[in-house]
Parts: C-alpha cells; sequence; structure tokens
C-alpha cells in the first residue's frame, strides 16, 4: 500500500508541475499497485476464513 501512495503522490506533483505525460504513467503505475495489494488481500481473507 505504501508503493500506492508514494506512486499517487508524485503523480500529483508531476501533474501540479506540468508534466503530463510522467504523471499519467505514474498514475497508471499506482492504479496497478492498488489491485495488486487488494488482489493478495481478498487472497489472504480467503485462505483465513478457510483455515477454520
Amino acid at each position: 500500500m505504501r508503493w500506492t501512495i508514494f506512486f499517487i503522490t508524485f503523480a500529483f506533483i508531476s501533474a501540479v508541475l506540468g508534466f503530463g505525460h510522467i504523471a499519467g504513467n505514474l498514475a497508471i503505475i499506482a492504479k496497478l499497485c492498488f489491485f495488486i495489494f487488494i488482489a493478495l488481500f481478498l487472497a489472504r481473507l480467503y485462505k483465513t476464513i478457510n483455515e477454520y
């Protein structure tokens, strides 16, 4: 989750400074990291529930 916040922050800073292309790429990376985090969380939750 830290990586997602890191990339979102730098995407925002890049957008404010006028680097639109870099900001767009950083936003895509942040979105990808977020969905990976959600998938891992759900896999862990499923594994935990099925242990009992």
